[in-house]
């Protein structure tokens, strides 16, 4: 009984003594196109001696650590995927200039030789990334707003991948049910544009103050930009004095603001030639 006991006992300690605890991390955790991400591959080998360690982007092996062969280190070629050996070892791959094609799942498969030989597979979703180099744009149809009035305004997103998520503010409260559209472009990025119309009434003009107008943009944690606009009270801006005209001069008159209604326009004037009365 007692050797059986012992026997019970080695057997145990065995299989507590071999590969466990395989992870993976990845830094950062969602990394721009065009920079670089280190892999880690962590586990606990516990006494027992490393074959292989292998790194997979989907079903495609790039990656070999194996101590017992010459080299150690294996690439193996795949679009998009630029292993810098310098900086890679058993435990971690340094991954360099990363493009779209390796946004996917990401494993490792560690092997331990001899009598313990024991295969583990851990896998995990990397995200590459294309942030907007700058904020969102607000355009409305008109520069200045009485009660009564009906705002029409659109909000759009720099190009991205993935498209930013927009939200309006008007006077810092959320404007509800607005038309979203989206804008594909040939190199995979998308822009989003946010429509909303309101019809605006004496409580958006609390103690006289002027409109703002902010728009938000977020992608997850990476990204959180809010572009803003002050929007003045038409009839509380002071009517401009007309100069004074001389017989038979011609004068530029400013005919009613029009706005170019696309997603990055701004307000332009049109001007008509009047000739002045005696």
């Amino acid at each position: 009984m007692f050797r059986l006991d012992l026997l019970h006992y080695a057997c145990l300690k065995n299989i507590v003594r071999s590969l466990h605890n395989v992870t993976i991390q990845i830094i950062p955790p969602a990394v721009e196109r065009g920079h670089d991400v280190m892999i880690y591959c962590n586990y606990n080998l516990d006494g027992a001696p490393m074959l292989t360690v292998k790194w997979y982007r989907g079903g495609h092996e790039f990656y070999r650590y194996s101590p017992g062969m010459l080299p150690r280190m294996q690439t193996f070629p795949f679009q998009g995927l630029n292993v810098d050996l310098s900086l890679s070892n058993a435990t971690q791959v340094f991954l360099r200039d990363v493009d779209f094609s390796l946004s996917g799942k990401l494993s490792c498969e560690v092997t331990t030789d001899g009598p313990s030989l024991k295969t583990e597979f851990v896998s995990k979703q990397i995200v590459v990334v294309e942030l907007p180099k700058s904020k969102p744009v607000i355009v409305t149809d008109k520069d200045k707003y009485d009660p009564g009035d009906s705002l029409i305004a659109n909000c759009t997103s720099p190009p991205s991948k993935p498209v930013a998520s927009l939200k309006f503010f008007l006077n810092n409260m959320l404007i509800d049910n607005p038309k979203v559209t989206k804008h594909t472009f040939p190199n995979f990025l998308q822009s989003s544009k946010l429509t909303v119309t309101l019809k605006l009434d004496q409580s958006h003009f609390k103690d006289g103050r002027k409109l703002l107008l902010q728009c938000t943009a977020l992608i997850n944690s990476l990204y959180n930009q809010t572009s803003e606009l002050r929007l003045p009270i038409k009839s509380t801006e002071p009517v401009p004095e007309k100069d004074h005209i001389r017989k038979g001069q011609k004068v530029l008159m400013p005919l009613r603001k029009s706005y170019l209604w696309n997603n990055f326009s701004s307000p332009t004037s049109q001007f008509q030639i009047q000739e002045p009365g005696i």
